[in-house]
């Protein structure tokens, strides 16, 4: 019986030391719930001894949304103000047919989340920008709560 504790045990150790444990995680919050169209959300890192990264947007929003998907623009900037990557992408917060809530969440507020970039080629120990901003046509929108980056490799 003990032998078998001792192995649940070491079981569940080996599985937590091989989870990736995030790089960068950070959050920003938007005043008012409001989110500008010429306002870029800037998140400053640096790429460590990682030569692979992976990047997940979270989403956070309400049902104050007043529309069923999200267009956003990003665009990773290395120190040298070198553009690796830029590209707009949909993410899709309320479901087509119906119009329910995507992501996980209750009442009002949602969040969702989506793994949107890895990048193969990052310098070791180098100062990256993740620029993200809407490309909706509101020029201010609302429902969006809050905006999160978490990186792995």
């Amino acid at each position: 019986m003990k032998n078998q504790s001792s192995l649940i045990i070491l079981f569940f150790i080996s599985f937590f030391l091989s989870c990736n444990n995030p790089k960068y995680s950070n959050y920003y919050s938007f005043d008012n719930q409001k989110w500008l169209q010429d306002s870029s959300i800037v998140f400053d890192f640096n790429s460590l001894t990682t030569k692979k990264l992976k990047f997940e947007i979270s989403i956070s929003y309400d049902k104050n949304y007043p529309y069923q998907n999200l267009y956003t623009s990003y665009s990773l900037i290395d120190s040298k103000k070198n553009v690796i990557d830029s590209q707009m992408i949909e993410f899709q917060l309320f479901e087509k047919k119906y119009g329910y809530p995507l992501g996980s969440g209750i009442f009002k507020s949602f969040i969702i989340d989506s793994t949107f970039l890895s990048i193969d080629n990052v310098i070791q120990n180098e100062d990256y920008k993740l620029l993200v901003k809407h490309s909706m046509r509101d020029k201010s929108l609302t429902g969006i709560n809050k905006l999160g980056l978490t990186i792995t490799d």
